[in-house]
């Protein structure tokens, strides 16, 4: 990134962030993990359909460890000129099917 390049700004929303907590404590890691690298590459992840129109929404999965079961993280990327851009880790779940038997 050069100098006249702006980064991305990535945060964790506070509904994000209990649900977090709510899941197991490696999960709240996992996702500050994950949004830091949004920071460099805010598109990563696959696309998702958004009911908004222009609103880029993306949903991504974070693999199971031994701290945490496997989550699917779904994030807002919202760059409206001028750059840098904002991403919103909006929503976090375990995925079931994966060994996340959470409950949730």
């Amino acid at each position: 990134m050069t100098e006249s390049q702006q980064s991305v700004i990535a945060e964790i929303t506070n509904e994000a962030r209990v649900r977090c907590q709510a899941i197991d404590e490696g999960a709240l890691e996992a996702v500050e993990a994950l949004r830091a690298e949004l920071e460099k590459n805010p598109t990563l992840g696959r696309p998702a359909r958004s009911a908004i129109g222009d609103m880029r929404l993306y949903t991504t999965r974070l693999e199971a460890t031994d701290k945490c079961p496997a989550l699917t993280v779904t994030y807002v990327y919202d760059a409206p000129p001028p750059e840098p851009g904002l991403v919103r880790i909006a929503l976090v779940s375990p995925v079931r099917f994966a060994g996340g038997g959470t409950g949730f």
